[in-house]
């Protein structure tokens, strides 16, 4: 019993000198890990999400349009766990880390595993790695060595602390090397199957997830048949088969592996530089682009150019009104061609504005109360600089109205209306409007600053008359959600936006294009047209209530071409834009307050006093336009005469000097005016679904007639020999003025189901 207790008291002072030694060891082992590890560099959680990504931009709808690279120079694009589609983060929980939902960071089981697989071995065979620890060695890349593994579980540890599982998950699958420069599942889905993560298919997110352990020996557009036979035996795998059915894993099976490489979205080049350009500091940007738009007026630019020589090119721009983003834009229709001039943003290039100046000068001047639509102008010769500005038809029409004036684009009343108004007065105007490339004074551009002798942009064009259809009120076109917004201010008044509109909405000079697509809907467009000298710039802004849209035709070298006419180039482009556009809800712009209609003479457009013959209806702005009377009709011993002023009596006197002997050969009685087309109580006859007709208005007395159709000037008959105009279906009266003598006639303008229902009578007095 000594000799027993003995043996155990010696027995369990050597046990007990093991332990405590084992106990000192584990501790100085314990600190010393302690101490490594306190030692490690700061790691903070903004180390783990901060990284290098891509330029994106989206679309309005927030869809990936555009794509470049990453200061890395890698394509890297985020997005949320949630738009990594059905299959792929499932997929990689189960291949990757299957306890990844269970442990903190580091798996226990998982190192017990690798290291007697490592043991029985003799060599590196399997690793312990879970996702957590993966982000940690994607944010600070070492040498894959022990120290560097205890690194990274503790880091994970500590990241599992601060940030939830599907965080990590998604940071982790955001930012994982797929082969080459392609980091990330959204660049790896639109890199290999030119489609979102969220449309990957469960075979194509098996081949992504393939690439997470070889990235470059099964990259699917280099090896598609090694990548097939790895998606297969990743699918045969036990952990995937538990959590997606066999009938799946059959079919993903059967997915074939296409060995292509696609490009990144590249959507809208020249759109997106100007988005890019307002968010030159911001990594991800919301354009305000609509690609259903952008599309669509690519489209319809690039069909519209198949008539051009390849030296022409085009721009145009959609813009909302209400909110002023740009919804679509072409710069050049021909970038990406092989062809000089094709790299040049032509929307933002400054080019001669030709005529498309016109409607804010005189919207300038009704604003003074210098004008309403009925005043009369001079479309008489002028002379500025030795030289005199003619119209485009090269003709002149005597008097008109401001209306007729401003619709027609005549260029001497135009030149007039800037005098009148001032050259410093319309520059600063001008200005308001967003005309930034107008830098000289005025001075400098005298008459030429309404006839296209300056520079402007279609961009600057867009905005301006964005302002006329938004009741005066500008502001900068917005390119991105992310700019801020700016306080609008006015451009002009309402009421003169108003009228300026009114007269741009002028139904009179529809192309057969404007009629075949917009029918009835015709009077709520605004449009003006513009040609500058030497054919090198074709124009057509048009407007309505909810979108501005402006079109350009011209060569990038500024080459001229008999082609390039405003009306017959850009404006059939601006008119089938505006068609495919066009809301069902599109509804006239409202009337502001300080709108009024009044009567005015038909002749000076003045009030009337009791000698003026005819009186037509005008719209004024209250307290503003002029309440002077007018002062053409005079009674002289019981006759009505009337005198014109000297800018139009000096060009009468001319033209009635020119055409002596035509004079000579018409009637005597030159005292009174007779119509003779067309005649009192007939009908003009029009086909079939036609809702308009030209007619012929023709008189007999003493030249020049001045015609006016149902209350409207209409146009100048200078030699007798009679004019053309439009009229609708319906009942019309017909007006002519000559020598302070009128005649009317009323007449009808009828389809051939009018004149069936109408009866006899009816078919008694039509006109062919």
């Amino acid at each position: 019993m000594i000799c027993r207790g003995r043996g155990l008291d010696k027995f369990s002072a050597r046990g007990m000198k093991r332990v405590f030694l084992c106990f000192v060891t584990s501790l100085l082992l314990t600190s010393a890990l302690f101490l490594y590890i306190f030692s490690l560099p700061e790691f903070t959680l903004r180390d783990v999400r901060s990284y290098d990504f891509s330029k994106i931009v989206f679309d309005r709808e927030g869809n990936v349009i555009n794509v470049s690279l990453s200061k890395s120079d890698e394509w890297c694009i985020p997005v949320s766990l949630d738009q990594m589609g059905r299959w792929l983060p499932t997929a990689v929980v189960a291949i990757e880390d299957k306890r990844f939902y269970k442990h903190h960071g580091i798996d226990i089981m998982a190192i017990f595993r690798a290291a007697y697989s490592n043991m029985i071995s003799w060599k590196v065979v399997s690793g312990a790695s879970t996702i957590t620890s993966q982000v940690i060695r994607i944010s600070d890349p070492r040498d894959r060595t022990v120290r560097a593994k205890i690194s990274e579980f503790w880091r994970a540890a500590r990241i599992e602390r601060t940030m939830t599982k599907d965080e990590i998950l998604e940071l982790y699958l955001n930012r994982a090397p797929f082969g080459g420069n392609i980091r990330g599942v959204e660049a790896a889905a639109r890199a290999y199957f030119n489609k979102s993560a969220s449309t990957l298919s469960l075979g194509e997110s098996v081949v992504l997830i393939s690439l997470l352990r070889s990235p470059s020996r099964t990259r699917p557009d280099r090896f598609p048949e090694r990548a097939r036979e790895v998606r297969n035996k990743t699918l045969d795998r036990g952990a995937l088969q538990k959590v997606i059915s066999q009938e799946n894993i059959k079919l993903a099976k059967m997915e074939p592996v296409i060995g292509k490489r696609y490009p990144m979205p590249n959507e809208a080049s020249m759109a997106i530089m100007h988005s890019t350009r307002r968010s030159y500091n911001q990594q991800m940007i919301m354009s305000t682009l609509d690609m259903k738009f952008q599309m669509m007026l690519e489209k319809t630019i690039k069909d519209a150019l198949a008539e051009y020589p390849e030296k022409i090119t085009a721009a145009g721009i959609i813009v909302e009104n209400i909110t002023g983003e740009v919804l679509a834009y072409v710069g050049n229709a021909r970038h990406g061609d092989a062809l000089p001039g094709a790299q040049v943003d032509c929307g933002d290039a400054p080019r001669s504005p030709g005529s498309t100046l016109k409607p804010f000068i005189y919207a300038e001047a009704f604003e003074r109360g210098m004008l309403t639509p009925a005043s009369l102008l001079a479309d008489t010769p002028l002379f500025f600089r030795g030289s005199a500005p003619r119209n485009f038809d090269m003709s002149y029409r005597g008097p008109v109205s401001a209306r007729v004036s401003l619709s027609s684009s005549l260029n001497a009343p135009a030149v007039r209306v800037l005098r009148m108004v001032g050259y410093p007065s319309a520059l600063s105007r001008l200005r308001t409007f967003g005309f930034r490339h107008l830098t000289r004074d005025s001075a400098h551009y005298t008459d030429s600053l309404i006839l296209g002798g300056c520079e402007v942009t279609l961009i600057e064009l867009a905005a301006a008359y964005r302002a006329l259809a938004n009741e005066g009120h500008f502001t900068p076109l917005r390119w991105t959600k992310n700019e801020h917004s700016v306080s609008p201010y006015k451009a002009i008044s309402p009421e003169a936006a108003y009228i300026t509109t009114n007269i741009l909405q002028d139904t009179s000079r529809l192309i057969p294009l404007y009629k075949e697509l917009f029918e009835e809907r015709k009077q709520l467009i605004a449009f003006k047209t513009g040609t500058s000298h030497g054919f090198r710039d074709a124009w057509c802004a048009g407007y309505s209530r909810n979108y501005t849209v402006v079109i350009w035709l011209g060569s990038p070298l500024g080459i001229g071409d008999s082609m390039l006419l405003g009306m017959q180039s850009a404006t059939p482009i601006m008119l089938k834009v505006m068609r495919e556009i066009w809301p069902e809800s599109e509804t006239p712009a409202t009337r502001p307050d300080g709108i009024y209609s009044r009567a005015v003479c038909a002749v000076s457009g003045a009030l009337p006093t009791k000698n003026c013959p005819q009186k037509i209806f005008d719209l004024a702005i209250k307290d503003v336009s002029s309440l002077s009377l007018c002062g053409l009709h005079t009674n002289i011993n019981g006759v009505i005469t009337l005198t014109w002023p000297q800018s139009i009596r000096g060009w009468m006197r001319q033209v009635e000097n020119a055409d002596t002997n035509i004079q000579k050969n018409r009637p005597e009685d030159n005292d009174k005016v007779k119509i003779i087309r067309p005649l009192a109580g007939h009908s003009i006859i029009i086909r079939d679904g036609q809702e308009s007709e030209r007619i012929f208005l023709s008189a007999e007395g003493k030249p020049p007639y001045f015609w006016y159709l149902d209350g409207t000037f209409v146009g100048t008959d200078i030699k007798g020999d009679g004019i053309f105009t439009e009229a609708h279906r319906g009942r019309h009266k017909a007006s002519v003025l000559s020598n302070g003598n009128t005649e009317s006639v009323v007449f009808d303008v009828l389809t051939p189901r009018d004149i069936r229902t109408s009866g006899n009578d009816a078919r008694n007095n039509v006109i062919n």
